[in-house]
């Protein structure tokens, strides 16, 4: 069934190219990796799609979160308050829930009601903001929404406030050479749009078509995964039916039956790296911006 399906991307590709008119010819596909143990490609296992070396990682995140959290709160301290910003959620790993359910054991246990049960979700209260005075110096970080920065050469106790205050600071102190500190937007893009174009692919619809017949076999009717995880049954539930875990179990074995998961990764991974080659040298200049920035959070000193 592979051969077949690089085949039709090969076919799809030889009409194209016949049409001057024509939309890009859908890129060559490397042969598609046989996902079996599929939770393994949420992982960093060398799976990793194109685009990712030239995005934030999680990991890289929290190393920069971690380095501007202590940098805030070391200016801070000189202005007499104590004070750290609240921790921020953790980034989601690119490749998380990318092609939907993949885990065995969650579909099991879940179904398509992914994360943490309800009942063991924390709810954190509203944190309060700073008072006026720890506002003026704390401030509001760089690229701050004109008229909402504190008056010119501010001071408090008679020590100047830095421009855009502690926040601003630190973000100057992470970025220092040329460093960012949010991911790239054409980066961005290549992500996103390698996904659309994989979803519209002929090679990655043929996976579909297998897995739906494969799911009707079981008395599951849906035209794709991306059906089968909307479905509005599940939504009137705060957990799982039993109709639900026969659902996504059935999904889980129909993609594993059919290599959907590694099709999939492999067409996108061949879109992403056409759309990559095609900006490599502006992507590099971003690779070293998070490098530098990375650099200067290693730098940090913990108050």
């Amino acid at each position: 069934m592979i051969a077949a399906l690089v085949a039709l991307g090969a076919a799809a590709t030889g009409c194209a190219a016949a049409d001057p008119k024509a939309a890009p010819a859908a890129p060559a596909a490397a042969a598609p990796p046989v996902v079996d143990a599929i939770p393994t490609l949420a992982t960093a296992d060398g799976r990793a799609l194109p685009i990712a070396q030239y995005l934030i990682s999680p990991d890289e995140d929290r190393r920069i979160e971690t380095a501007r959290t202590a940098l805030i709160g070391s200016c801070m301290k000189r202005f007499g308050f104590d004070y750290a910003p609240a921790a921020l959620g953790a980034k989601p790993d690119l490749m998380i829930r990318r092609y939907y359910l993949t885990d065995a054991a969650s579909a099991a246990a879940r179904g398509y009601h992914w994360g943490a049960p309800a009942d063991q979700k924390q709810q954190s209260a509203t944190p309060q903001p700073p008072a006026p005075e720890m506002q003026a110096v704390l401030g509001r970080g760089r690229g701050a929404p004109a008229g909402s920065a504190a008056p010119p050469e501010p001071t408090h106790n008679g020590i100047a406030i830095p421009p855009g205050g502690c926040l601003g600071e630190a973000d100057d102190t992470l970025t220092r050479g040329g460093g960012i500190l949010q991911d790239d937007a054409g980066a961005l893009e290549i992500n996103g749009q390698g996904f659309a174009d994989s979803m519209a692919d002929g090679r990655v619809k043929a996976a579909f078509a297998a897995w739906s017949r494969c799911m009707k076999e079981k008395g599951q009717t849906y035209a794709s995964p991306v059906d089968a995880v909307g479905d509005e049954r599940w939504f009137s539930s705060p957990t799982a039916t039993a109709p639900e875990i026969a659902a996504a179990t059935a999904d889980i074995g129909c993609k594993q039956q059919n290599n959907v998961v590694g099709i999939w990764f492999a067409v996108e991974t061949a879109y992403q790296n056409r759309a990559v080659q095609a900006d490599l040298q502006r992507l590099e200049q971003t690779r070293k911006a998070i490098d530098v920035t990375l650099a200067n959070a290693a730098a940090t000193k913990a108050p």
